[in-house]
């Protein structure tokens, strides 16, 4: 801004002649940075959650940059508002809007795990900001007509930044632990040990989704435990026995019922994140897989035929509210009810019809110091409209996306469970139905990481200058792979394999079982990697028709390999392990195909490269690029090797996917997801919480 051309400054007889242009500048900055915020605030409402659906860097660190800007513009721009020597009552305004903005956005109350646990310092800074904006406050005289509002506007930003602060505690770990206790305890000692299960009609199942009240706590263990059969309390299996036509013949694709059993899922699945063990008992893990084979992987009436689709429907749901529950508000908004929030929206709104009504006829005090156009236009005016617009724009946003969200649908079908009396008034199950037809974003980013060693070698990701990032691509998920892992899963009777079971079923097992049993898990899937890379060079060099077979050896073999080399945390075992042997593999391929630049060139050098030498001696003490010319030599004959490398590569997939590292899985959640953390997920409602000891082949040095 400048005065000399499209501002002029009004009489300011209390600011010192040598120090008005200095006044003017503070006064401009304040403005801009205001304007600023609200832009920012603006932008992570619209784009804040966009980040879970997508793992582009440039998003990641659009939306980094934002959020963390906020928080330092804001504190900044009240200690500048304190600092100044001119008189302005509008500062005070603008202050209780950008603590307003300190704590509106609801889809992104924490930008990482590590802002939950630091919720006591936000808790502080934010005391802070209320000290500065009460000393603004207190500073200037406001009539009853400017009063009122500004009140109002002090009394949002108070309920924002405890929603944000409340949110944040409840997301840290010792949060986790105290709201998930009460569940984790009603799962491990008393929801199991009721009559038979029956997981297509849920019967058995009490699962809870809402309604619980405080629970009572018993000896000798003095565990807490949770009452259900009150009729507020609302369980999967009173939803899928609740006569009403909406969840009978209504909700014919079962949509409905399947948000509410992905909610209650989560509700479990975050008693790990809080770092609780669950399923310990047989009977316990037995009820579990009976849910995930009958009542989740079986089709509806079909005998053997999976549902694959559905599965990850549920799955994706499910961990679209842990997201939710970790990194927004929405628990909170949640909790707190509709009536409640209807209220306050209502009220949002009003006030701030009211404030512009104010302001359209407001004129400061004429011994303040303000801006204006060479129009006569008050920009301090334009300033505080601009605050006042994006909070009406803010508060509909979030409104209309939390009442069309899967939070809201649990909430009306839950209610619709628990009042009968809405079994016979049609346009509330209307409503109901066209709510559960609204789909949202897509939960995810719905793609693979692909990474293939034979191309991508001597790329060096030591050095940030380098294109080491190019070699790992995004592959759209195929629906052939979602299909081949849940298909393995459920024709190994949910029983991890290492590859071997595979084997078995297509009689090579003889030949190539040594594969399977290397040192480590991570030598394995290089192995198979390296064996797949190659078969895919001669397949791209014959030019055939790629087979549903060939797209799931593929896809899952890169996949893998970019997991080894770029998210070990994720798989099994442990990553600074499966690094080192990583690194050591690279380092082979550039020893052994240094001069080998094409395709075909890598291809034919790896086929000779065991030659004259004994492959028992190979198998037990050589490198993983020669037992890889091994497995190859010993699969290149086999007309039916796609098949048999896409069995293995589904088998090993979930073979590797059990972890005890939650926050991976967590962190990952926040920058796209990826396909790993739902077969986790999956295996977790399972009852699979780590791999039989027997098919542990990590040597005892680096057992965790």
């Amino acid at each position: 801004m400048s005065t000399n051309n499209n501002l002029a400054l009004n009489n300011a007889s209390n600011v010192p002649s040598d120090a008005v242009e200095s006044a003017e500048k503070k006064l401009e900055r304040i403005e801009a940075y205001v304007c600023v915020v609200a832009i920012l605030l603006a932008f992570l409402t619209v784009f804040g959650s966009l980040r879970r659906r997508n793992s582009n860097v440039v998003i990641k660190y659009c939306i980094w940059v934002t959020y963390v800007s906020c928080t330092y513009l804001i504190g900044y721009t009240i200690g500048l508002m304190q600092s100044v020597s001119f008189d302005n009552e509008l500062l005070a305004f603008w202050g209780a809007f950008l603590l307003t903005f300190f704590g509106s956005a609801d889809c992104i109350s924490a930008y990482s795990l590590e802002d939950n646990e630091n919720w006591k310092r936000y808790i502080l800074e934010v005391l802070v900001q209320f000290f500065g904006l009460g000393w603004l406050i207190k500073k200037y005289k406001f009539k009853a007509i400017i009063a009122v509002p500004l009140y109002f506007l002090f009394c949002l930003s108070l309920i924002r930044t405890v929603e944000k602060a409340v949110a944040l505690k409840s997301a840290s770990r010792d949060g986790l632990k105290r709201s998930t206790r009460p569940i984790a305890d009603f799962m491990t000692y008393y929801e199991h040990n009721d009559e038979e299960a029956d997981a297509r009609s849920m019967k058995g199942y009490k699962y809870l989704v809402v309604g619980e009240k405080k629970p009572e706590v018993s000896p000798p263990r003095y565990q807490m435990k949770l009452d259900t059969t009150p009729p507020d309390v609302i369980t999967i299996e009173k939803i899928w026995q609740c006569n009403g036509d909406l969840l009978r013949s209504g909700d014919t694709a079962g949509r409905l019922k399947d948000i509410c059993l992905s909610f209650a899922m989560c509700r479990i699945l975050l008693c790990r994140f809080a770092g609780y063990s669950l399923f310990e008992s047989r009977e316990s893990k037995e009820k579990c897989k009976k849910l995930v084979r009958d009542g989740l992987i079986l089709k509806e009436g079909g005998d053997e035929e999976v549902d694959h689709e559905r599965v990850f429907r549920v799955i994706e749901d499910e961990l679209r509210f842990v997201y939710d529950s970790l990194y927004t508000k929405y628990p909170i908004i949640f909790a707190r009810g509709r009536l409640i929030g209807s209220i306050q929206f209502i009220s949002v709104i009003f006030g701030c019809w009211i404030m512009v009504n104010i302001f359209i006829d407001y004129r400061a005090p004429s011994e303040h110091l303000k801006l204006v156009t060479v129009d006569g236009r008050d920009i301090d005016i334009l300033v505080t409209g601009i605050g006042i617009a994006i909070i009406i724009f803010v508060e509909i946003v979030q409104y209309l996306v939390f009442n069309c969200s899967d939070w809201a649908k649990v909430k009306w079908v839950c209610s619709y469970v628990k009042n009968p009396s809405w079994h016979t008034k049609g346009c509330r199950e209307k409503f109901i139905q066209c709510a559960g037809i609204l789909k949202g974003l897509k939960p995810w980013e719905r793609e693979l990481g692909q990474y293939s060693l034979l191309h991508s070698f001597n790329h060096n990701r030591c050095l940030l200058n380098n294109s080491w990032t190019s070699c790992c691509t995004r592959k759209k998920l195929p629906v052939e792979v979602k299909k081949a892992v849940i298909l393995s899963l459920r024709t190994n009777d949910l029983h991890l394999s290492n590859g071997e079971a595979s084997l078995r079923r297509n009689e090579v097992w003889d030949a190539l079982s040594w594969a399977c049993r290397l040192e480590s898990h991570t030598h394995v899937i290089m192995v198979f990697h390296i064996v797949t890379n190659l078969f895919e060079i001669n397949e791209s060099q014959s030019g055939t028709e790629e087979s549903k077979d060939f797209i799931v050896a593929t896809t899952l073999s890169k996949y893998c390999a970019y997991l080894v080399a770029f998210a070990p945390r994720l798989l099994s075992h442990q990553a600074d392990f499966t690094e080192v042997i990583f690194d050591q593999v690279v380092q082979e391929a550039r020893d052994f195909l240094k001069e080998s630049n094409k395709p075909e060139e890598i291809r034919d050098e790896m086929m000779k490269l065991c030659k004259n030498k004994n492959p028992g001696d190979i198998i037990s003490t050589g490198k993983i690029f020669e037992r890889a010319a091994i497995l190859a030599n010993s699969l290149k004959d086999n007309q039916q090797k796609w098949k048999i490398l896409a069995d293995f590569w589904a088998d090993i997939m979930l073979f590797v996917t059990p972890s005890n590292d939650a926050n991976a899985h967590a962190e990952h959640l926040a920058v796209g997801g990826e396909f790993v953390t739902h077969l986790w997920v999956l295996l977790t409602h399972a009852g699979i919480l780590k791999r039989d000891s027997a098919q542990d082949v990590l040597p005892q040095e680096f057992s965790a």
